[in-house]
């Protein structure tokens, strides 16, 4: 029996088209643990990331070996497009996709003048908030910047690259 384990390898990374949006799926799965929805694949994922981590010794960031975005604005970035998906799904349920995104961009410009106004110092939603107030707390809570435009939401909507 070894007394250390071979280092294992890194999953696959994903390809450069589709970066940002494995991005997404890792830092969604990420969310499901935290809420304790943990699912068989999520613990699969839980499982080869930390044989990973152990495995080279602690050598490499866990982050990096569960595949999680690591440089604070990545994370900031990925937790505000969580939530703006969140959003996304929560606004005109049966619409086009597009109509869609034009109800968040609305959404975002009129909670951001009147809501994150009085809300921004808090480290918590208020309980009286809705689901739509709730996400839209948590991603200008992740994120200094705002998306407010229905091209760019319907980006993020999609896991297509943005700015």
């Amino acid at each position: 029996m070894l007394k250390h384990p071979a280092a294992l390898p890194l999953p696959e990374p994903a390809r450069p088209a589709d970066d940002g949006a494995a991005l997404q799926e890792e830092f969604e799965r990420a969310q499901r643990v935290a809420s304790g929805q943990i699912g068989a694949q999520d613990l699969d994922w839980l499982s080869k990331g930390f044989a990973a981590f152990l495995a080279n010794r602690g050598a490499l960031p866990l982050e990096r070996c569960l595949r999680l975005p690591w440089k604070d604005g990545a994370l900031r970035r990925a937790c505000r497009d969580y939530w703006l998906r969140r959003a996304w799904n929560l606004v005109g349920d049966g619409l086009l996709p597009w109509r869609r995104s034009e109800l968040l961009a609305l959404a975002v410009r009129n909670f951001s003048s009147r809501q994150w106004v009085r809300w921004r110092g808090l480290q918590a939603i208020p309980a009286d908030a809705g689901e739509l107030e709730t996400a839209l707390f948590h991603a200008f809570h992740a994120c200094e910047r705002i998306p407010a435009t229905a091209m760019q939401l319907h980006n993020i909507a999609h896991h297509r690259r943005h700015s």
